[in-house]
């Protein structure tokens, strides 16, 4: 009887046991089959992910489009690492333009708000006015006396409202500068006697900006004057979009442009290894290109491209003026300030021509060459009293300007020895001596000396702003009798 209830007893726990690892083996089959089930989920989701990336990918690489890099409201600003710059390229940041209408022009309103609308027939000025028929003015701010000047303030009766303008501006809004005044006058008599219009004009606003490249040809690195080109740059920079530079050396000079250049400036450098593979079409090929691919910024027709040399300092004002209001431009040469040496010596012939400018479209038209583009120019901006810019010839120092007559491609200047002994030759001490007297490298040729005080483009508004940069600029420093001067000053 014990032994039937003990083996009873064995017989259900032994099934229990069974039972418990049943239970066991089917918990350890579902978990098992979870994971699976979540492995494959996850590896499903992971693909899925990664499509929809390279979709975007593509999508962004077929529309061109730039990644904008945002930052949050605490940063307060872009920081630098946001701003793309890869093999002497640096992108732009999320405008594209360095210009901006609502900061360019400001609007002036009439005290009392009534509501516009545009006439359907002719009425007086003052009545126009004061029922406010006609759109809002607006004013450019570098051109206009007085921003806190009313509409209610100016004499109707006398002229329809108009912005007040500083001296050497024109126009409704103040915004044509006196080079570009006169240029339009000299278009409008070509014009009426049968010739073609350089510029096509809009009035101008935040849709008609256009953007502006330039194409900056230094030539041989060791001939530049690096003052002479920094304030190049800077005179631009608040002007111009992307900045194009191009030069012949046996090394990189990056480093040094990109100083130059700043951390803010859009630009993409190209360095030749000599001068027979450095023209203007090769490097607008190369520029092109960059930006395309670095960037993703396309070049288009309406775009206004700038060509110049190490040379020449432009004056801003008349380039921003074809940025707002040129609808197309046709080619223009510049007629520049002929300076020798630094900007207090003139050449007798007064001016000179060099540079072009016109709407990227016509490029083609001169099978991409800057130069070509330049001799198919028949208008100028700029004439003997008003200039489009300055060009500085040998604005070297002494030693520069010695280096550079001895290179094998400057052998055709007209340079003359200090005599006509056979062991003459040019020095520093000779050039001092030809800069301090202001004579020609030809030896014949007499300078004019320009004061500042007396001159009214005696040089660019930058470099006189900053005249401690660029003193060798300025001032004869070879000439005695300035010397004096300025220690007197002193």
């Amino acid at each position: 009887m014990v032994r039937s209830a003990s083996l009873a007893a064995h017989s259900l726990s032994a099934g229990a046991g069974v039972g418990r690892l049943a239970i066991t083996k089917k918990l350890v089959l579902w978990s098992v089959l979870v994971l699976q089930v979540g492995f494959i989920g996850c590896i499903w989701l992971l693909q899925m992910s990664r499509g929809q990336e390279s979709q975007q990918r593509s999508a962004l690489e077929q529309s061109g489009a730039r990644v904008n890099f945002v930052a949050s409201g605490e940063a307060g600003k872009t920081p630098l690492e946001a701003i793309p710059r890869v093999d002497g390229t640096r992108c732009p940041r999320q405008h594209e333009n360095v210009n901006r209408y609502d900061r360019d022009f400001y609007q002036m309103k009439p005290d009392r708000l009534n509501e516009s609308h545009l006439p359907d027939y002719n009425v007086p000025a003052y009545v126009d006015a004061e029922m406010g028929l006609t759109p809002a003015l607006w004013c450019y701010r570098e051109g206009t006396i007085n921003e806190s000047l009313r509409l209610n303030d100016m004499d109707y009766l006398m002229a329809p409202p108009q912005c007040r303008c500083e001296s050497g501006w024109h126009g409704r809004d103040c915004g044509q500068p006196e080079i570009i005044w006169r240029a339009l006058m000299t278009s409008n008599r070509a014009s009426k006697r049968g010739g073609s219009t350089p510029l096509q004009l809009v009035e101008a606003s935040s849709t008609s900006l256009h953007r502006l490249f330039y194409m900056l040809e230094l030539g041989v690195w060791d001939h530049l004057s690096l003052e002479l080109l920094e304030l190049q740059i800077r005179a631009l920079i608040e002007v111009v979009d992307y900045f194009l530079i191009y030069y012949v050396s046996n090394g990189s000079k990056e480093r040094s442009l990109e100083n130059m250049l700043g951390s803010r400036t859009a630009y993409t450098l190209h360095h030749c290894s000599s001068e027979t593979n450095c023209s203007s079409s090769m490097a607008y090929s190369h520029f092109r290109r960059q930006l395309w691919q670095q960037c993703g910024v396309q070049m288009q027709a309406q775009d206004l491209l700038l060509h110049g040399d190490s040379g020449t300092v432009y004056a801003p004002a008349a380039l921003k003026f074809l940025k707002y209001y040129a609808k197309d431009v046709l080619p223009l040469k510049f007629r520049l300030k002929y300076n020798v040496y630094g900007f207090y010596w003139q050449h007798p012939k007064k001016t000179l021509l060099n540079g072009v400018i016109s709407s990227l479209g016509h490029l083609h038209s001169a099978q991409l060459d800057a130069h070509r583009l330049h001799r198919l120019a028949s208008s100028t901006l700029g004439d003997l009293n008003h200039y489009g810019g300055w060009n500085c010839e040998l604005c070297q120092s002494p030693e520069q300007i010695v280096l550079l007559f001895q290179s094998s491609s400057q052998q055709k200047l007209p340079v003359k020895l200090p005599n006509d002994t056979r062991n003459a030759h040019i020095d520093a001490n000779y050039m001092q001596q030809l800069i301090a007297n202001g004579v020609h490298i030809d030896g014949t040729t007499q300078l004019l000396r320009l004061r500042e005080q007396s001159e009214k483009y005696f040089a660019p508004e930058e470099a006189l702003l900053h005249s401690s940069q660029y003193g060798q600029l300025l001032v004869n420093l070879y000439d005695v009798d300035v010397l004096e001067d300025l220690q007197e000053e002193e």
